[in-house]
């Protein structure tokens, strides 16, 4: 006999209805605006328990849930009503229509109930719907469709849920499908460069209550799930390793190098750096600018507890190429370096960070599908199975049921390898929000019905079924622990690890060969992108190429700029434009240092140049590069030899310089790698200024100089000796001898032809002051006033040229101090 029982709504508003999000996809939903979410985005009606998972002969099946008013208005008379069919799924297509609700309804009702109020706006009730199997009449083994809906007093539907109802009944005559799972740890890439993150997304995964957290305390089985909570309900903290139980279900842990790296780098002292949320950041932020973060002890703790589980050489560990590289995209781009590297640098990661070695027999291309030059490349690093989508070796036409998951696949040089094909129907039903309220049991429902129906197909074949959930997996603890939980229990599955699955020789028959699909890994690593990043790999070359050692520190950067794992164009060109910023900046690290402005006062010189790198832990090999803007006034000797600079090191390069034509120019100078190439756009500029005489120019000076040394040692001598005649001016005929001294004076300045040669150039207002600095008039070079009488006249010292620039020596007595003229005194 059914039975039902409802308990009595809830006047007031439900704060966990209110603030739920759809308790299942909107698809499953009647289209009946009546069953609509309401204001506050919660579901109508949800499914919160289905006990059991597979109904016995003699089991009593129970559901339970809550009904919530999501219009604006009361509703009266809500019943909510147990519907389903007496005839099984006879197709997995059937099934999956169903559970989006495009099948039929079912026409069987079985318990109903009504509520006993009327339920106000944003109230809610729970209700409980029994019934024993055997008053519902099913058939044999197999899964059979389950409604749960409400309507109110008028009739209109209020909400709905499409479940399943699997039915255990002969299961015993059904072999069991084998089953073995794949749980990933993986995610996109979360770093740009070395030292930048995309978001703090990857700090909040592996906190004590996310993503990653969960998934890896939910693949050791411990049945504990403290530290797996909703995310926003953090519960206890977790203990530091967690132990797997004895009768756990074999698992195969499947891991991208690139997350561990990452992980490691959000340990690293110093702290790290992430890009500023575009959505959120003031229009003043620069989409440059970089956001500081300390190092993160969630993720030591959870690279500890990683190291525990997965470094334990009994954990079966397979790795992805590193940041799961789209080695398709990158073969047919001829890009086979890099993928090449996506194998190694994974390689060494997980050896770096795990201290052992993932299973080289296993990979596991992004998308799960390849191609024959994939399939080849990844048989030359070593393996011999092959995780893929069951797309990539679809089932034969004439086969009607869902084929073994195992099946052989040719390699090169004629050996034999396994395609281990994985169910994407099952892959789709897990790819499901799961924290909504009653979606984890709606989700669970649908790997049980999915996995009864494919034991149910060929009851008595021998088959295989592997299991990989999305790589970015966020089940609830209630899910992840529910679904391990099912596979050991339900009596048409046995788990076994992946590692004992063989290729069923038989199995070649119902499937095609190797299928690349035209979307390819439907991955945004396309063409279009791969050209973006063309300038960026361009100068790295440029970079690499003066690294002593050979290195490629921006090898996996790039790497993680080319996963498969990106989804959002705009993040990926952000991550790409970051990329080359990156490159840019430290390109700049080996650089020529700018220095003072260069006076050149000869004709050659040699200019000390300081080369420095910059670069923390690279030596650098690298040439200078250097030449005149006006090589018609000053030359440079370009030809240098490379030489080497440790790190964080400077040297200083010597150059000759040569000048032709006095006169300012600039210098540029750049760092070039052996080959000449410019190891980036910066270039230091040095002016220089050319004040030195050429050739010809000092042949002049030094002759005039001559002419002028010849022209006034008679005067000096003559001045000594009137010096000497006035010192003894008591003696006879002193006044004659002076006198005539002085006439002979005065006409051997008369004739200043010799003098007139050697002409000085003074402009401006200065001129005569600085002819008497030249003559040494006043004790610092001032003019000093002489009598009244001798001012205005050749013997005052002025010149006669009266305007700037003119020549300085036009008569007789230019070029004299004061004490030269005849009569004039001595100042």
């Amino acid at each position: 006999m059914a039975t039902a029982v409802a308990l009595a709504p809830a006047l007031a508003a439900c704060p966990s209805a209110q603030s739920a999000a759809a308790a299942a996809p909107a698809s499953s939903i009647a289209a009946d605006p009546s069953a609509a979410t309401g204001p506050s985005g919660a579901a109508p009606l949800i499914i919160e328990e289905i006990t059991p998972q597979a109904v016995g002969t003699r089991s009593t099946v129970r559901v339970t849930g809550r009904i919530t008013n999501t219009t604006e208005r009361p509703l009266s008379e809500v019943t909510v009503r147990f519907r389903y069919s007496t005839m099984p799924f006879t197709s997995r297509s059937d099934l999956a229509a169903y559970a989006e609700g495009d099948g039929g309804e079912p026409r069987t009702f079985g318990p109903t109930i009504t509520l006993e109020e009327d339920l106000a706006p944003g109230a809610s009730a729970e209700y409980e719907l029994k019934v024993p199997a055997e008053d519902l009449g099913l058939g044999g083994f197999g899964v059979y469709p389950l409604t749960v809906d409400a309507v109110d007093g008028a009739g209109s539907r209020v909400g709905v849920q499409h479940t399943f109802l699997p039915y255990a009944a002969q299961s015993r005559d059904v072999d069991p499908l084998r089953i073995a799972w794949v749980w990933p740890l993986m995610d996109q890439p979360q770093r740009i460069d070395d030292d930048t993150f995309v978001d703090d997304g990857l700090a909040e995964d592996v906190a004590t209550d996310g993503r990653l957290s969960r998934l890896l305390w939910a693949g050791v089985q411990t049945g504990d799930v403290r530290q797996a909570g909703r995310p926003d309900e953090p519960d206890a903290e977790p203990s530091a390793a967690p132990t797997p139980s004895d009768d756990a279900v074999p698992i195969t842990w499947a891991v991208d190098p690139a997350l561990l790296d990452d992980v490691e780098r959000l340990t690293a002292e110093g702290g790290y750096q992430v890009l500023p949320d575009p959505d959120t950041a003031g229009s003043d932020v620069s989409a440059d600018a970089l956001v500081d973060r300390e190092a993160s002890t969630d993720a030591q703790a959870w690279l500890t507890q990683a190291r525990t589980v997965l470094g334990n050489e009994d954990a079966h560990l397979i790795a992805t190429p590193y940041a799961d590289a789209d080695l398709p995209a990158l073969l047919a781009a001829d890009l086979g370096k890099d993928a090449e590297a996506a194998l190694t640098l994974g390689d060494e990661t997980i050896e770096r960070a795990l201290g052992r070695t993932a299973d080289p027999d296993y990979a596991w291309p992004a998308a799960g599908v390849m191609n024959d030059p994939t399939r080849d490349l990844l048989a030359e690093h070593g393996a011999t199975n092959f995780l893929l989508s069951d797309a990539a070796m679809p089932a034969q036409a004439h086969v009607t049921h869902t084929p073994t998951g195992a099946a052989p696949l040719a390699l090169p040089d004629d050996e034999n390898g396994t395609a281990l094909l994985t169910d994407s129907r099952l892959t789709r039903a897990l790819d499901t929000d799961s924290w909504a309220p009653g979606a984890a049991t709606l989700a669970q429902q649908r790997f049980v019905a999915e996995t009864a129906l494919i034991a149910a197909e060929q009851p008595g074949g021998d088959r295989t079924l592997v299991v990989t959930p999305p790589r970015d997996w966020d089940p609830s603890p209630e899910l992840a622990q529910s679904l391990l939980e099912a596979t050991d229990s339900l009596a048409w599955l046995d788990p076994v690890a992946l590692g004992e699955v063989e290729a069923d020789s038989d199995a070649a028959d119902e499937r095609r060969g190797l299928t690349f699909p035209d979307r390819g890994t439907g991955s945004l690593v396309t063409g279009g992108h791969l050209d973006e990043l063309q300038a960026v790999r361009r100068d790295i070359r440029l970079f690499n190429s003066v690294l002593t050692e050979n290195d490629d520190p921006f090898r996996p950067a790039v790497l993680r700029v080319e996963s498969a794992a990106w989804r959002d164009e705009s993040q990926i060109a952000r991550a790409r434009e970051r990329l080359a910023t990156a490159v840019e900046e430290t390109t700049a690290l080996v650089r020529v240092m700018p220095g003072e402005p260069v006076t050149l006062a000869s004709k050659s010189g040699t200019l000390g140049i300081l080369v420095a790198n910059d670069l923390p832990d690279h030596s650098v090999t690298v040439r200078l590069s250097i030449f005149s803007e006006n090589s018609e006034r000053l030359s440079v000797d370009d030809e240098r030899e490379t030489f080497e600079i440790g790190p964080g090191g400077k040297t200083t390069v010597y150059v000759p310089l040569s000048a032709r034509v006095n006169g300012r120019t600039v210098l540029h100078m750049s760092v070039h790698n052996a080959d000449g190439e410019p190891i980036s756009a910066q270039e230091t500029l040095t002016p220089v200024n050319v004040t030195g005489m050429g050739t010809t120019a000092l042949l002049i000076s030094g002759a005039a100089a001559l002419v002028l040394v010849v022209a006034l040692a008679p005067r000096a001598l003559r001045k000594w000796a009137r010096r000497r005649a006035e010192q003894a001016g008591d003696a006879p005929g002193a006044e004659t001898g002076a006198a005539s001294g002085d006439s002979a004076a005065a006409g051997d300045d008369a004739e200043p032809a010799e003098y007139h040669a050697a002409t000085i150039i003074v402009t401006g207002r200065d001129a005569a002051r600085g002819r008497m600095q030249q003559n040494g008039s006043g004790p610092s070079g001032e003019w000093q006033s002489g009598p009244a009488d001798s001012t205005g006249d050749a013997t005052t010292g002025r010149t006669d040229a009266g305007g700037p620039g003119e020549p300085v020596g036009a008569d007789s007595d230019q070029g004299r101090t004061d004490g030269d003229a005849a009569d004039g005194p001595r100042t």
